[in-house]
């Protein structure tokens, strides 16, 4: 009994193992033939993607690199953008037209990487699918880009965002409020475009549509706004100085000190003092630099047509640079329109710009002892003279000189001191003195003028005039009218 039952569990290992056996050789020829179904299917599948592959999206199944290109390109390049504002499309453009096109070499390097990473288990994608994405590669030309993306290719047009500003009225300054616009960089706005873009490429399927939205924090922001302190209390100080406009007479040439000088003279730190007394001592003393014409070296064009340099000059215009600087100042805070002319310390007769003798002088040519006079740039009468005797001490001075007064008639008193010979009191009609005790003046007991008379018989130092000459020029003559004398 024993060895029945022995035999029998024996028998039913013996049935197991086989078993066993049948499913592994089996199993293992099954394997074997999937193995070699796959080793094949990958050997007639290469460089093709598997049946039920997709690409973001497109269908690439048993497709090569070329025919994924096709597919690829004309979906990618026909890509669209459209920049939206406050739900409104503000521009609509393709890729094409915005500088994008596929980067055809990169794509190609980038399908084939992709088709490389593909499983070597067939049968499992066959039945499930694969799915694979990757970031298509455009060229972009850059200036084609910055040319149609930008700010001025927006249908809704762009309002300049402004600080509150200082703008002048009607004479006066009034605070412009700050201006909310809708500006923004176009450098902003380009890589906007460019992230979205980047972000968007490897979703992007045939007639897709990516979109860009402009939201308001990208608008420029005001800094300066209306009630600014700051802004406030420079308006009041404009306003304080801004008609103040002084123009000085020069004759006929006017020189104009306005705001837009002054706005650059103001202190406004100071409260006492917002205009710089600095600023204003210094445009004096600059007028008096450029405008005094006395104690300067004077040329001169004679009647004869030469041109002299005078040893000393002593006509002219000196301005007062102090009292100038309390007037300049004064007007200033005065606040309103005023024409003048500067404060002189010293004033010829005439003058126009720098001409200070305007076409009114007495001219004396000593060498060939004649003498003009013109007024208002009219000859009024010429003549022969007598000068100074060119000796002990009684030289008829050169230079330009101012006649401060006439008289009619004079006694001319003089001499009688030590070297000065004998005393002289001779009474002239015409007197018009210029320097030292020299002047214009008849002298009636002369029988004749001019030549060589004085280097012999000269004068004293004045200038000996026939009768007749002298009365016609004692007639136009006025206070400070120059006299010029030269050799």
């Amino acid at each position: 009994m024993r060895r029945s039952r022995r035999k029998r569990v024996n028998k039913r290992k013996e049935e197991r193992r086989q078993v066993i056996r049948k499913t592994i050789r089996t199993i293992l020829i099954v394997v074997f033939l999937v193995a070699a179904a796959d080793l094949g299917y990958i050997a007639v599948m290469h460089g093709r993607f598997y049946h039920h592959a997709t690409l973001n999206g497109y269908d690439v199944s048993g497709k090569n690199v070329d025919e994924v290109m096709e597919t690829l390109e004309k979906p990618y390049n026909g890509l669209k953008l459209q920049v939206k504002e406050k739900g409104e499309t503000v521009l609509a453009i393709d890729f094409s037209d915005m500088g994008y096109s596929v980067n055809e070499d990169q794509m190609r390097r980038d399908i084939e990487e992709v088709m490389h990473r593909q499983s070597p288990v067939v049968f499992a994608d066959l039945i499930l699918g694969d799915e694979y994405g990757m970031r298509v590669p455009f060229a972009i030309d850059q200036t084609v880009f910055a040319d149609r993306v930008n700010a001025d290719q927006l249908t809704v047009p762009r309002v300049a965002t402004e600080n509150a500003q200082l703008v002048e009225e009607n004479g006066s300054y009034v605070i412009h409020p700050e201006v909310y616009g809708n500006d923004f960089a176009d450098s902003w706005l380009q890589e906007l475009v460019k992230k979205t873009i980047d972000s968007e490429l490897t979703n992007a399927s045939i007639d897709t549509v990516i979109e860009v939205e402009i939201t308001e924090d990208a608008y420029e922001k005001p800094t300066v706004f209306q009630d600014d302190p700051k802004l406030n209390e420079e308006m009041n100080l404009y306003n304080r100085f801004c008609k103040a406009e002084i123009t000085y007479d020069f004759g006929e040439e006017k020189v104009v000190l306005d705001w837009d000088t002054l706005k650059e003279w103001l202190v406004p730190e100071d409260s006492e003092n917002p205009i710089s007394e600095e600023a204003i001592y210094n445009y004096a003393s600059q007028l008096a630099a450029e405008y005094d014409t006395i104690y300067i070296t004077r040329t001169f064009e004679t009647s004869r047509g030469n041109t002299v340099t005078l040893p000393s000059n002593d006509y002219g215009y000196q301005i007062d640079v102090d009292a100038e600087f309390d007037q300049l100042k004064a007007d200033i805070y005065a606040n309103a329109p005023v024409e003048r002319e500067p404060v002189y310390a010293i004033r010829g007769y005439s003058r126009n710009g720098y001409d200070d003798l305007n076409g009114t002088y007495v001219e004396v040519d000593l060498t060939n002892q004649y003498l003009w006079f013109y007024k208002n740039g009219d000859l009024i009468v010429e003549s022969s003279v007598v000068t100074g005797l060119p000796k002990d001490g009684r030289e008829t001075a050169e230079g330009a000189f101012a006649i401060p007064y006439k008289a009619s008639p004079f006694n001319l008193v003089g001499g009688g001191g030590e070297g000065e010979g004998e005393a002289w009191d001779v009474e002239v009609r015409y007197w018009m003195p210029f320097h030292d005790g020299q002047g214009l003046h008849d002298a009636d007991w002369r029988g004749a003028f001019g030549g060589n008379i004085y280097q012999t018989a000269g004068s004293h130092g004045c200038v000996n005039l026939p009768v007749d000459v002298a009365a016609v020029i004692y007639e136009y003559m006025e206070e400070n009218v120059a006299v010029i004398l030269y050799k």
